[in-house]
């Protein structure tokens, strides 16, 4: 399958243009590198990011037990 509508922003179509065969000669065109780059850093802030709200939301809940614990007569 070859993908021939080009990147949409906003409205469009829901499904893409798409061919079974790709025509004679046709090469996918290529990423550039530094857009890899650009999506590996962005991931790394993501991960960064869910893991630091994953241990507050850790800590929180720890905090509640104990609180609860400490008022339980």
């Amino acid at each position: 399958m070859v993908w021939i509508g080009g990147p949409r922003r906003g409205a469009g179509r829901t499904k893409p243009l798409v061919l079974h065969d790709p025509p004679p000669g046709y090469r996918p065109p290529r990423t550039p590198s530094w857009y890899l780059l650009v999506n590996e850093r962005h991931a790394r802030v993501i991960v960064r990011a869910a893991a630091a709200i994953l241990v507050l939301a850790a800590a929180a809940v720890a905090v509640i037990i104990a609180l609860m614990i400490a008022g339980y007569h």
